[in-house]
């Protein structure tokens, strides 16, 4: 499988599926502030040139480490952050030049559930007063009555009783209970594309995979689109239809699930998988990787390379752009593994 142009790699072989969000060489750049006297500040490029579209009624994962861009990406979906360079389509339309009032259209339709459930929800608000906020203000909703059945309706979606949560605040509620509310509110709008940014990572072992059943549930009752941030393979596995992989600020490798995990193409895809003990019996992978504390950033050539041992002179000295390595499947890899391809980018 050979290289492919800029424009093809945004579909990434998933071309029979209609496009929701369209990204385009996406960047961001954040300046490091150090010391009042400092006249050029250090410049972390959190996002680099990131190319992607996000399928119709599918779920997609994002992962990587902490640090690999998946948040800042996040908020550039959302209209919270405006990159450096590249553009998000959405409808035709760039997300990343909208104004205030555009924004808030945008919102009608793109919605976000956040890691912490109780940062998420205002301590003072009861669960009726959260849900009313978006229902009156996104959804269009101003009869108190039509509110609040509204506001059971979406409690009962999620799994929850009325009766036993409208009133309550949410120190009141379960971790569980807290992310169902959260995700609720993030229903009232009826929304076609839910970001779930790391959406089990503070609740319990007992609450996560029903947190994920409910997602894959909802997506299927409302042919919600669902992007997924995360750094946990084993929900992706569970969850995702195609899964996208950054390693800092670039994407790595992307293509569907199940192959892509099965027989990843990309070094760093067989290091996070070697890191989840529930998909691999075995921590051997993980300790002939170098540790991104013991390594330095590349300058130039592949961003891996510090860490990879499969690197060579070429990783080095070029870096590597996506390529199909199998059906669909594609990395930024000179040297990939599980491959019919014996080209390198």
């Amino acid at each position: 499988m050979g290289s492919v142009s800029q424009v093809q790699q945004l579909g990434h072989g998933d071309s029979d599926r209609e496009t929701l969000v369209e990204v385009s060489n996406l960047n961001v750049v954040f300046s490091k502030k150090q010391g009042t006297f400092r006249k050029r500040a250090p410049r972390v490029h959190a996002v680099r040139d990131v190319s992607l579209r996000i399928c119709k009624s599918e779920i997609l994962s994002l992962v990587g480490e902490s640090g690999s861009g998946k948040t800042t990406m996040a908020k550039c979906l959302m209209g919270l952050l405006r990159p450096t360079g590249g553009s998000i389509r959405y409808g035709g339309r760039d997300v990343t030049a909208f104004g205030e009032r555009e924004l808030i259209e945008y919102w009608h339709d793109v919605q976000m559930i956040y890691q912490d459930p109780f940062e998420s929800l205002y301590p003072r608000f009861d669960v009726l007063t959260t849900l009313s906020i978006p229902i009156r203000r996104l959804a269009g909703t101003t009869d108190t009555s039509k509110i609040r059945d509204a506001a059971s309706s979406l409690i009962e979606e999620v799994g929850l009783d009325p009766q036993e949560v409208l009133q309550k605040l949410p120190h009141q509620l379960s971790g569980g209970e807290r992310q169902r509310v959260s995700i609720a509110k993030a229903l009232a709008p009826n929304p076609k594309l839910l970001i779930a940014d790391e959406p089990i990572t503070m609740l319990d072992a007992s609450q996560r995979l029903n947190i994920l059943s409910l997602l894959m549930e909802l997506k299927e009752t409302r042919k919600l689109t669902i992007l997924l941030i995360t750094h946990d393979l084993a929900s992706t596995k569970i969850l995702s239809d195609r899964t996208a992989i950054m390693y800092l600020g670039r994407l790595v490798a992307i293509g569907p699930t199940l192959p892509m995990l099965s027989n990843p193409h990309h070094p760093y895809a067989e290091l996070i998988l070697s890191a989840t003990p529930k998909m691999r019996k075995t921590t051997e992978l993980k300790e002939d990787f170098v540790s991104i504390e013991e390594s330095e950033i590349a300058e130039k050539g592949c961003v891996f390379r510090p860490r990879c041992k499969y690197a060579t002179e070429v990783c080095g000295e070029v870096e590597p752009v996506l390529t199909e390595k199998s059906r669909e499947n594609y990395a930024a890899c000179h040297n990939p593994l599980n491959s019919n391809s014996t080209n390198s980018t």
